[in-house]
């Protein structure tokens, strides 16, 4: 079990300051002093510039490239040899939402991935995905006859990766039921379980 810092009242006034500016739960405070008293023991409530990507590290949010020149940027904009606490959690709360979206977007993109792979594609993204696949697919599991041509008319007779994922972008938020749904079929090896409300939105989208 982490001891929580013993803080004076200055110090404590300023971590309360901080706190309540960026909207940080008590957990995440805790933590973050913690790493910040490494280097700042005496409780000025001042760090170095060069020390502060070790206080972010050690929190977990410099562990890739990305992330890494995310917080080089945002060190050079604020210009400072030294960091208070309050800038320092401005950098935690920028990385960690950084991060999240980064999280965010690998999903997606795996799910772009999986659907293209359950449907005639390679994991490598390279090959094709028939258009004749995507309509049959969409006719076995909800039996409409209706035409569906007409839905990817513009689209050749195959559409490579970047195609594949320009269909379902063009189409909006509920076309991705359609694609969360497909690619859970390829990791579970399941029949595709779709709703057909949210199909009969993306039909109405993108026709």
């Amino acid at each position: 079990m982490k001891r929580k810092p013993t803080l004076n009242a200055e110090y404590q006034d300023l971590v309360q300051q901080a706190k309540s500016m960026f909207n940080l739960s008590q957990e995440e405070m805790n933590e973050i002093i913690i790493e910040v008293k490494k280097f700042d023991p005496k409780g000025t409530g001042y760090v170095g510039k060069h020390e502060v990507d070790d206080v972010l590290r050690d929190l977990k949010l410099l562990n890739n490239d990305k992330l890494i020149n995310k917080f080089n940027e945002e060190l050079k904009i604020m210009n400072a040899k030294f960091l208070d606490l309050k800038q320092i959690c401005d950098l935690y709360c920028k990385l960690k939402q950084y991060q999240q979206q980064l999280n965010e977007e690998e999903t997606i993109t795996q799910e772009y991935i999986d659907a293209f792979c359950a449907l005639g594609g390679q994991l490598d993204k390279s090959g094709y995905v028939l258009k004749s696949t995507i309509i049959d697919t969409i006719r076995k599991e909800f039996e409409l006859n209706f035409d569906l041509d007409l839905i990817l008319g513009e689209h050749g007779t195959q559409l490579d990766f970047d195609e594949f994922c320009q269909l379902f972008e063009n189409a909006g938020d509920d076309a991705k039921s359609l694609l969360t749904s497909i690619s859970l079929s390829k990791r579970n090896q399941n029949d595709f379980v779709v709703r057909y409300k949210d199909f009969e939105k993306w039909e109405k989208q993108v026709i």
